[in-house]
């Protein structure tokens, strides 16, 4: 065991005394005691130069020099700290005097973290040593956990009564734009009508249990979330209504409410029906028209759908319209639209000329468009209606499978079909010419 090893296990009062029996008896006490004086009152002077001290006091003298390191290191140590320096480097473990300022540097670190958690809103930080200090810091943190739950409070309680206003005046906006709509305020709960606008008093005259009536059709969770629109649609004495409804979230007496603002859009949307059914549909046949095939032509193209697409064309139309007339010819069209309608429930069906049509049919391959349409020729041949005439009815068709990889366009696609189709046609050509009715 080395004498910095030996000596940290001595205690400071038998050191000492065993320094003044030494010094007493011994000739270098003079230089001994002067260093031990400079240790204390001025340890970074104090030197001892142990090649003047006699031999049996070498070993003293050195276990001296290390009490004066362990002291030098003690004071820089505690002055640090008391300047509020916590990153000063610790003294050597070997240096048992420093062991209670290096137990009081992590406290302070400690604490110092806590506080910096305490700044930033962890108010679940506690101290549970250094005495009244402990006491007074739990104090504080308890008390700014309290002013922070109560500005919490005061800021939630601030900004429902600014949304409460911000409702209030988007109520009075509504109110003054939508004079002529049904204006209900009903309480959020029991759904009570707490004020109408003469055009709500209107239907509820009409109908006391107008407004329950419409609560039950809207999604109630939904609607006393914030504000939101609708579109409801319901029948009623045989008559289809649409009303659209815009909800808003107010509060009317400081209890919860809801402003309804109701439209009635019954015959715009009536209205809106019938030009879609201009728009869209055929009027002989009532299937789609060009304009609305060539639509969903395009549109299950840039969806890259896989589908087949099926060109049509009446044949000998005119034989029917010159020698029979026109009425049989709307007829021959008009029944050959009811067979082609049948092919699946999911085929878009469209006239795209007087005696065109075309076919989209989703999910289908060129082979099964092709035997589908074989059995539709053969439905059409043998229609009932034919029994007590002299004609027949008769298509030509060309298909093309469409799959996700195509890059052909409408354009393209319509012109292959149609060549296929007057490839079938060109076929029966002999057959017509032999026998103009068929």
């Amino acid at each position: 065991m080395t004498f910095q090893e030996e000596f940290c296990f001595t205690s400071v009062p038998c050191a000492t005394l065993f320094i003044k029996e030494v010094l007493i008896m011994s000739d270098t006490s003079e230089k001994l005691f002067d260093f031990l004086q400079d240790m204390f009152y001025s340890t970074n002077d104090a030197k001892l130069d142990l090649n003047k001290v006699e031999k049996d006091y070498v070993g003293l003298g050195k276990g001296l020099m290390y009490f004066a390191q362990c002291i030098s290191e003690y004071n820089s140590f505690a002055n640090a700290l008391a300047k509020g320096d916590l990153s000063v480097p610790m003294p050597s473990p070997e240096n048992e005097l420093a062991a209670p300022l290096k137990s009081l540097q992590a406290n302070l670190r400690h604490i110092t973290w806590q506080s910096q958690q305490v700044s930033k809103g962890d108010y679940k930080q506690r101290v549970d040593f250094m005495g009244e200090f402990a006491d007074s810091f739990n104090t504080m943190v308890e008390q700014l956990a309290d002013r922070q739950k109560k500005l919490e409070n005061e800021i939630s309680t601030s900004q429902k009564h600014v949304k409460a206003m911000e409702q209030s005046n988007l109520l009075l906006s509504k109110l003054t734009y939508y004079i002529p709509e049904q204006i209900f305020v009903i309480s959020a709960d029991k759904h009570e009508v707490l004020l109408t606008n003469d055009s709500a008093q209107v239907e509820m005259d009409k109908d006391p249990g107008y407004i329950k009536k419409l609560m039950n059709m809207l999604p109630e969770h939904e609607c006393q979330n914030g504000n939101n629109y609708y579109e409801i649609q319901f029948t009623e004495t045989c008559m289809e209504h649409y009303l659209s409804i815009n909800t808003y979230q107010i509060e009317w007496d400081e209890e919860n409410a809801l402003a309804l603002v109701i439209n009635d859009v019954s015959v715009e949307k009536m209205q809106l029906r019938e030009l879609e059914k201009y728009a869209y549909h055929d009027v002989l046949t009532h299937c789609y028209n060009r304009h609305y095939g060539m639509l969903a032509l395009n549109e299950w193209l840039d969806q890259k759908r896989q589908f087949a697409l099926v060109f049509i064309d009446l044949d000998n139309l005119k034989y029917v319209n010159d020698r029979f007339g026109h009425s049989d010819g709307d007829e021959y069209i008009a029944r050959v639209a009811d067979h082609l309608q049948s092919f699946s429930h999911d085929t878009v069906v469209c006239r795209i000329g007087g005696d065109e049509f075309m076919l989209l049919v989703p999910d289908l391959d060129f082979d099964d468009a092709d035997r589908r349409m074989e059995d539709i020729q053969y439905e059409i041949e043998n229609d009932e209606f034919l029994h007590d005439k002299n004609y027949y009815y008769s298509i030509s068709h060309g298909a093309v499978a469409i799959d996700s990889d195509n890059e052909l366009s409408a354009s393209d696609i319509l012109s292959i079909a149609d060549d296929r189709m007057y490839e079938r046609k060109r076929v029966k050509k002999t057959g017509w010419a032999q026998n103009p009715s068929l």
